[in-house]
Formats: C-alpha cells, sequence, structure tokens
C-alpha cells in the first residue's frame, strides 16, 4: 500500500462518519476487501504514523490538551486520534507539537475544558490500532502478529519509549514554555501567573 492509499482511506473514513467506532468499522471493511500485503502496509504506514508524535514533547501536548489525564496508554491512543485528524495535521503537529493549538478539533476541546467531555469527545482513538489486526483476520483468518513477526516485524501496540529531554508533565512552567499555545488555549497562562 502506498502512502496516498493510506491516507485516502484515513481521510475518507473521517468524511464517512465522525464516530470513532463506525470510522474503525468503516476501514476494516475496506480493508478486508484488499490484498493482504495492503493490510500489512496499512499496519506498517499507520504505526510509522503514529510514530511521528511519539515523543515526550508530544505526549506534553496530550497531557495539557486533556488537563493532565493521559496516560502512556491513552497517549498511544491520543497519537491515533492525531492520524485520523489527518495528513497536513499530522505533519504540522509532528514538526511543532503546539500546533494542534491551530487544530479547531482542538480548540473545541479546550474552550469547553476536559471536565465538561463526554466519553466520545476525547481525543483518543483507539480503534485505529485494531483497524488492520481486524481487517487482517477477516480477510485472511490468520493473525496479523504472526504475519509481520514472519517478514521481521513487530506490531506497535503502545507509546514510548521515547528519545531526547524528558521533564516535569506538571509543570505549568514547562508547559507555558514548551507549548505556548496550547497552554494558553488551556487557560494555564493564568495558571502560571
Amino acid at each position: 500500500m502506498d502512502l496516498d492509499v493510506f491516507w485516502d482511506l484515513v481521510e475518507s473514513s473521517a468524511t464517512a462518519t465522525s464516530d470513532q467506532h463506525e470510522r474503525r468499522l468503516w476501514l476494516t471493511s475496506r480493508l478486508a476487501a484488499l490484498p493482504p500485503a495492503d493490510i500489512l502496509g496499512f499496519e506498517t504506514l499507520s504505526s510509522a504514523s503514529r510514530g511521528r508524535v511519539n515523543t515526550f514533547s508530544h505526549w506534553h501536548a496530550a497531557y495539557v490538551l486533556c488537563d493532565g489525564l493521559c496516560s502512556a496508554e491513552q497517549f498511544f491512543a491520543f497519537q491515533s486520534w492525531v492520524v485520523g485528524l489527518g495528513r497536513s495535521v499530522l505533519r504540522e503537529v509532528a514538526a511543532v507539537p503546539d500546533a494542534l493549538a491551530d487544530v479547531p478539533a482542538v480548540r473545541t476541546l479546550l474552550a469547553v475544558g476536559a471536565d465538561s467531555w463526554p466519553d466520545s469527545a476525547w481525543p483518543l482513538w483507539a480503534g485505529l490500532g485494531r483497524v488492520s489486526h481486524d481487517a487482517f483476520f477477516e480477510a485472511t483468518g490468520r493473525s496479523l502478529e504472526n504475519a509481520l513477526k514472519v517478514l521481521g516485524c513487530v506490531r506497535v501496540t503502545d507509546a514510548g519509549p521515547f528519545t531526547g529531554a524528558v521533564w516535569d508533565l506538571d509543570s505549568p512552567l514547562e508547559a507555558a514554555v514548551r507549548l505556548p499555545r496550547l497552554w494558553e488555549l488551556s487557560q494555564g497562562l493564568e495558571e502560571a501567573a
């Protein structure tokens, strides 16, 4: 599967429905109709895309957005959510985590605050991590993990490990310095003052 087909599928799923569960089912059905090699390719590209935002800086951005409620498991789902926002958003956020402040969905979430989000609004999409697995099994009756192992690949199922500097995620000063626009939107500057 080439990168353009991958992004066409991801972005078309968002056009088809905004419900994450329905997006997962939509993607799974489309992938299951493709040759197994394309399903493996989708998994590889999905993992590589999540990997572009698998840094401590991105975890910090997710932590700020989610008002401190972002475990490593949730961060993995957050990475998938960012991928689900589309190619251009991923490109911008991968380059600069603070670019999340420009994403309309993020601005909407921050405007109401995490304590008001219904479960369906959280910026997490764990289902994307299951799409390739489910589609491969549906298409072949076999395990995606075993197929990847035969090919010498390891399926990425969680976030980390991170490279580079780490810092205190709970520090308002670190957030204000490292993610100034996102922090300001989260109204953190008032707390830091």
